[in-house]
């Protein structure tokens, strides 16, 4: 997969017009790094995130079929096997998935409305000042 980019997600300035083409060249570069980086992490907490709810259920499972009778209803065994320390460590495991997917949910969407933002700074940039501009950027 991705490797994590070489930089820190960069500060977005507050008045990107201030920039000059090159500096708003590479300032959307990076944050397009930063966000391919982030969306393959996010599809993997949320892989780990499914794996560690798939390994509760199973826990629980387990702990209700290894679990001595209960007096009384279902209830009274779910809630009997719920206690136990397995179920509780995978419930941990499955809310630790969770805050992982979600905090780079977070990193992969600041990211993309960084993107955005600039992407549309450039298309303004291109439109205002149409073809000749391009073409004469790259001549002496």
């Amino acid at each position: 997969m991705g490797a994590q980019p070489e930089f820190e997600i960069p500060d977005l300035p507050r008045d990107l017009t201030e920039l000059d083409d090159r500096r708003l060249m590479t300032l959307f570069s990076e944050y397009v790094s930063w966000q391919n980086f982030a969306a393959t992490k996010f599809s993997e907490s949320e892989i780990e995130e499914n794996r560690a709810e798939a390994a509760l259920r199973y826990v629980e499972a387990s702990a209700m079929v290894a679990a001595p009778p209960a007096k009384g209803s279902v209830t009274a065994a779910k809630a009997q096997s719920a206690m136990t320390q397995p179920v509780q460590d995978a419930r941990d495991r499955v809310l630790d998935a969770y805050a992982l997917r979600k905090m780079t949910q977070v990193v992969y969407t600041n990211c993309e409305r960084c993107v955005n933002l600039i992407s549309r700074e450039l298309t303004r940039r291109v439109g205002r000042d149409g073809p000749e501009r391009r073409s004469n950027r790259w001549t002496p």
